[in-house]
């Protein structure tokens, strides 16, 4: 690489609000895991920033360079982009290089231009390089182009800072998070609040279904419910929507549902959503005492959560997760019906008689030692959570391995089979996911009665243990293990 080409990369890569400046030593395969689940990645032009920085597939760099301009031909990021691509394409073509940063200078002395591109850099900021500094410069960059705009808001923007507060609501209020001031967390809400109102007002049937989505992301926390039945001016937003105190999940989901009847054609593009309606029928759920109520619910839940994989999204691994955890609901449900003694036998050979007994909750969640499940009905909703489990561990290895062992044990798959669902340490990039899987392996081999086997398990996931991480489940579930064998 000559001195000029050299200085033209430095141009693209260092320029203040450059998509290409990541921390070192940051995982950019992340980097496209979110990306492909990202709705906006289009506007930001952030698939062919993703491929870029992977050194990866140039045309399909190009595809995505070429579809942001169509969409937005002042995209800044796109033109810094197509310079990048210029530069990596064999033999480089620096003339089209410079051509791209002379676009990219003449785009950045206009005002709407630069404040877009600005944006576009704060939500990449927050939402995907996600460190602790990353999302300070973003809050403080939404927080000087979006307070008191002396101009028309631009909806895009808006939209952008609404799923970068939902996602900080979600953080500061998830089950009442200790580190986080009431204070605090009701800022964040009201802030959320305000941006919902900005683009609800554009009556457009995608910006509302997009605001009561994110509203009944944040309201399945009860601390959120809490925190806006009272303390808040529900004057503004009452004015043209609703009173804030009369909004909920339910009511969220109750306006999503209307709007995507009224307009069927979004429903495609719109499985996210689908799988955030399923959550929220399956706590509302879990939250009823009523037994024929809480089966309807579910069975509603899952209708939703099933529509998830219908909409064909880049990646159905929220959806998989939510339709395995409603169908083992329904299936915990009807073997407590006709199975109680041996439920209660399985939570007893685990817990005891400590703490406060939650049945259904323990055999949708937990793992343990249950004979095969020959009824046709039950077993029918295990086969199906089995699928979603295999379609959930493509992505993630170790998540929910406990519940997928359970299911395959219930199903009477051999012995040998169900233990090469496990990974191999190797295969596992953190520590966390390391001590997870020996924990869950421990437990698989204690229940196969193959006791030293168990034992040497769980100690090796004790070796995991420090002061920082000391209270994770993995280590309680290795110590109740050894104690029970010993």
């Amino acid at each position: 690489m000559n001195q000029d080409t050299m200085s033209l990369d430095d141009y693209f890569r260092n320029w203040k609000f450059s998509l290409f400046k990541t921390p070192r030593g940051f995982d950019v395969m992340h980097i496209r895991r979110t990306v492909l689940e990202e709705k906006y990645s289009a506007h930001g032009n952030y698939r062919a920033a993703t491929v870029l920085l992977q050194n990866g597939d140039l045309d399909e760099a190009w595809n995505c360079i070429s579809d942001a301009l169509e969409i937005d031909p002042n995209s800044v990021h796109a033109w810094c982009n197509k310079g990048v691509y210029y530069l990596k394409s064999s033999p480089p073509q620096e003339s089209e290089a410079r051509e791209a940063r002379e676009r990219m200078k003449e785009l950045l002395q206009q005002d709407e231009a630069k404040k877009t591109a600005t944006i576009e850099y704060a939500y990449w900021q927050y939402n995907i390089i996600r460190t602790a500094e990353a999302k300070e410069e973003a809050l403080k960059l939404f927080k000087r182009l979006l307070f008191n705009e002396s101009t028309e808001p631009v909806i895009k923007h808006h939209y952008l800072y609404m799923n970068v507060l939902t996602s900080q609501a979600k953080r500061s209020v998830w089950k009442g998070n200790a580190k986080m001031t009431r204070k605090f967390q009701r800022s964040v809400l009201k802030k959320l609040f305000k941006e919902a109102l900005i683009i609800l007002q554009t009556n457009s049937p995608d910006q509302e279904v997009a605001v009561w989505h994110s509203l009944a992301l944040v309201l399945l926390d009860k601390t959120a419910c809490k925190l806006i039945s009272h303390g808040f001016h529900e004057e503004k937003f009452s004015q043209d929507v609703h009173r804030i105190s009369d909004i909920d999940r339910m009511f969220c989901v109750d306006k999503i549902i209307n709007i995507l009847e009224q307009n069927p054609t979004l429903i495609g593009s719109r499985g996210q959503v689908c799988a955030t309606i399923a959550k929220v029928y399956l706590k509302q759920a879990q939250e009823t005492d009523n037994y024929i109520e809480r089966y309807e619910l579910l069975e509603k839940a899952l209708e939703y959560g099933e529509k998830y994989l219908e909409a064909g999204d880049a990646s159905p691994c929220f959806g998989s997760q939510v339709s395995s955890d409603i169908l083992m609901q329904m299936w915990a449900m009807k073997y407590c019906e006709a199975e109680p003694g041996k439920a209660w036998s399985a939570y007893r050979e685990v817990f005891g008689n400590q703490g406060k007994p939650r049945l259904l909750h323990f055999l949708s969640h937990e793992f343990y030692s249950v004979e095969v499940d020959n009824d046709p009905h039950r077993r029918a909703l295990l086969e199906k959570a089995e699928l979603h489990l295999e379609n959930y561990k493509k992505e993630k290895k170790c998540k929910f391995l406990s519940k997928f062992v359970t299911v395959k044990l219930l199903l009477g798959h051999p012995t040998e089979e169900v233990e090469a669902v496990f990974p191999r340490l190797d295969e596992l990039e953190t520590n966390e996911e390391r001590a997870a899987m020996l924990a869950n392996y421990g437990r698989f081999c204690e229940i196969n009665n193959r006791f030293q086997k168990a034992l040497q398990k769980y100690q090796q996931v004790l070796s995991y243990k420090t002061e920082a991480n000391s209270c994770c489940w993995y280590f309680r579930m290795a110590g109740q293990g050894i104690r029970r064998i010993r």
